[in-house]
């Protein structure tokens, strides 16, 4: 008895199991996902690719000596660019989209990237001119990144001329006369023009312009340039950055010609004036002519136009337009700030057409 009612309940309970099975409903949704498991080992390392496949040699600090190598060199392109008008004196606060295209490093950088005049936008925290401004510092971590970041021709702002005076090119993209209302006008123009500003003229820039010979009123004949127009290699960089004078007085990263002191840098100057009081007495005697020149004209803007006040403001009114071409080939003048250096030839005669169209 006691094997068949094991038997029997065993059968029993077969019978209700399968009996659950068949019974069983549709399989509910799943359950909440448990936590992540721990991270398993990291793989083995992959096999190196071949030298220099996706790239040039080289990584990390191994190219730093090729431009940090040569001892102090860099320490000191610092020490002279910290006594440069640049770093001194460039108004770099002036951090408009206008203003900013030349008066800041980031407005200048973003400007020659556009091609415009402006910068495409204000500056936020801007900075005065400096080692980025010029050089493309930590891009390729070589001696390339000493290359300019602008090197191409210049087209002016004013008349339109493009120039190419080499390295010079580098800083008349700045040094150069910004546009005017009213522009230039022509010299055979005989009707009026308005001044609405007390700031006719270049604005601080004619460098490049004079050097070259570009962007004045040219009343009358007889223009020419001089022979450092037409003989300076680089222009701007073979005087403005020559060899150093007393450590950081002038030239190299100074950008000085004349120390503060009013000392000539005549090492860029000598390859060509091999007789330095020779030199100096040009220099002397063509200041000299150009300032006597520039006070003569001035005289005549002042007492006899009305145009011009003592302090080198333009007056607003009606003019003729000669008058108003030839205030701007005063300030043009005036503003280069070489006293005839840079282009005696065609300063001089600028100044003298200029007195004979408002005799």
């Amino acid at each position: 008895m006691k094997k068949n009612l094991s038997f029997g309940i065993k059968c029993f309970c077969l019978v209700f199991l399968l009996a659950m099975v068949g019974c069983e409903g549709d399989v509910g949704p799943a359950g909440p996902a448990g936590p992540a498991g721990t991270q398993g080992p990291a793989g083995p390392a992959g096999p190196a690719g071949e030298d220099g496949a996706d790239g040039a040699d080289g990584s990390g600090t191994n190219n730093c000596m090729e431009c940090h190598g040569n001892d102090q060199l860099i320490t000191a392109k610092v020490f002279q660019y910290e006594n440069s008008i640049h770093y001194l004196g460039g108004h770099y606060g002036r951090s408009n989209a206008t203003c900013a295209a030349c008066h800041s490093s980031q407005g200048f950088l973003d400007r020659i990237a556009t091609g415009e005049m402006a910068a495409s936008m204000d500056i936020e925290e801007p900075l005065p001119q400096n080692c980025y401004t010029c050089h493309k510092i930590h891009q390729t971590y070589t001696d390339a990144d000493w290359e300019f970041t602008q090197s191409d021709p210049v087209t002016f702002w004013v008349g339109g001329a493009t120039v190419d005076i080499g390295k010079g090119n580098l800083c008349i993209s700045c040094h150069q006369p910004r546009v005017r209302e009213p522009a230039i006008p022509d010299p055979s123009d005989t009707g009026m023009l308005t001044l609405e500003t007390t700031r006719y003229g270049p604005h601080h820039g004619a460098q490049g312009a004079m050097f070259t010979g570009h962007g004045a009123y040219l009343v009358g004949s007889g223009y020419e340039n001089s022979l450092h127009t037409t003989l300076v290699g680089d222009a701007c960089i073979t005087c403005h950055m020559a060899p150093v004078l007393d450590g950081r007085e002038a030239g190299g990263h100074t950008w000085r010609v004349v120390s503060e002191g009013g000392d000539l840098n005549t090492n860029g100057c000598i390859s060509c004036h091999t007789d330095e009081d020779a030199l100096l007495a040009t220099v002397a005697s063509t200041q000299s002519e150009i300032d006597s020149l520039l006070g003569i004209l001035k005289d005549k803007l002042v007492n006899d136009v009305g145009i011009l006040t003592e302090s080198n403001r333009s007056i607003r009114g009606d003019f003729q337009a000669v008058e108003v071409g030839v205030l701007w080939n005063y300030m043009y003048v005036l503003e280069d700030q070489s006293g005839g250096v840079h282009n005696g030839k065609f300063a001089r005669t600028l100044l003298n057409n200029s007195i004979a169209a408002l005799d």
